[in-house]
C-alpha cells in the first residue's frame, strides 16, 4: 500500500492521481486535492533538501537557486527507491551532466560524483588498517625491498577528474586555500579514503596515481615502481602511511 501511494505520489498517469486522491480524507474533490498537493510540495522539500545536503559543495559553487531548480527536476525524474535518505542521489551527477542551464559548468557533474562517493564513504564501516606507527615499523623490519607486498584495503577508491573538482571541493570545505588560484581546467588524480567518521580526499599526481593502481591491482613493490627517474617513493609511502590506508605490509 505504501508502495503505491509512494508511486501515485511521483506520478503523471491521471488514474493512478484519482485512486489516490480516493484514499484521502475530504469533504470535496478541490479539498482532497489541495491535502494532496500539501503533502507532495513537503515531500519533494524533504528531497530537495536532502540532495543539498548530500551535494553541499555543488549548491554553494552554483546558488540556492539554481541548485533547487535542478533538484525539483531530479526529484520529478528520480523519485526514491529506498527509504534511506543518505542513498538518495545517486544519479544525481548524471542528471547534472545533462542538465542544460548547467552546460557552462562542465565541471559540475564530476563534482557531483565525487560529492556522493565521499558520503558513501563516510557511511562505509571502519577499515582494517595499520596504524603509522605499525606501517612505520613493518617497513623499517623490510630486508628485502623488492618482496614488499603493500596491500592497501578494499575500500579505498582511486578517481581522476578532467577538471580539478578535488581542489575545488577542498577549497570550500577549507576556506584558508585561495578559489581564486585553483585551475580547474587541470586534471584531478584522487584518493578518497574513511579517517575517523568520513570519507576524505587526498589529492595525488599522475605518477603517485599509477603507483597507487598498480599496487591495488597487484600488491607487489617491486612490479609496481614506475619506469620514471621522478617519482618519489620515499614521498608517497610517506604519504600513504600517514593516511593509514595499508592493510597489511609484509615480505613474500
Amino acid at each position: 500500500m505504501q508502495q503505491q501511494f509512494s508511486q501515485a505520489l511521483f506520478s503523471t498517469n491521471e488514474l493512478e492521481q484519482e485512486d489516490l486522491l480516493n484514499d484521502i480524507k475530504g469533504h470535496s474533490l478541490a479539498e482532497r486535492t489541495q491535502r494532496l498537493n500539501v503533502y507532495r510540495n513537503n515531500v519533494y522539500v524533504s528531497l530537495m533538501d536532502a540532495l543539498g545536503e548530500i551535494f553541499p559543495v555543488c549548491k554553494q559553487v552554483v546558488g540556492d537557486a539554481f541548485f533547487n531548480a535542478m533538484a525539483r527536476q531530479y526529484v520529478d525524474r528520480h523519485p526514491p527507491r529506498s527509504a534511506i535518505l543518505s542513498e538518495y542521489g545517486d544519479q544525481f551527477s548524471e542528471f547534472v551532466s545533462h542538465f542544460f542551464a548547467a552546460q557552462s559548468l562542465p565541471y559540475l557533474a564530476s563534482l557531483c560524483d565525487l560529492e556522493y562517493r565521499l558520503l558513501q564513504m563516510t557511511h562505509n564501516a571502519e577499515p582494517t588498517h595499520l596504524s603509522l606507527s605499525e606501517a612505520q615499523q613493518r617497513l623499517s623490519q623490510a630486508n628485502n625491498p623488492d618482496a614488499l607486498q603493500l596491500l592497501l584495503y578494499s575500500q579505498c577508491e582511486l578517481l581522476s577528474y578532467p577538471y580539478a573538482v578535488g581542489q575545488l571541493y577542498l577549497a570550500h570545505k577549507q576556506p584558508q586555500l585561495n578559489l581564486k588560484q585553483l585551475q580547474l581546467q587541470q586534471a584531478d588524480h584522487l584518493l578518497i579514503a574513511k579517517s575517523g567518521l568520513y570519507g576524505c580526499i587526498y589529492p595525488l599526481n599522475a605518477l603517485e596515481f599509477e603507483f597507487i593502481k598498480a599496487l591495488k591491482e597487484n600488491p607487489s613493490l617491486g612490479q609496481a615502481l614506475p619506469e620514471n627517474e621522478s617519482f618519489d617513493l620515499g614521498q608517497t609511502l610517506a604519504k600513504l602511511m600517514t593516511w593509514e590506508v595499508f592493510s597489511d605490509i609484509y615480505e613474500s
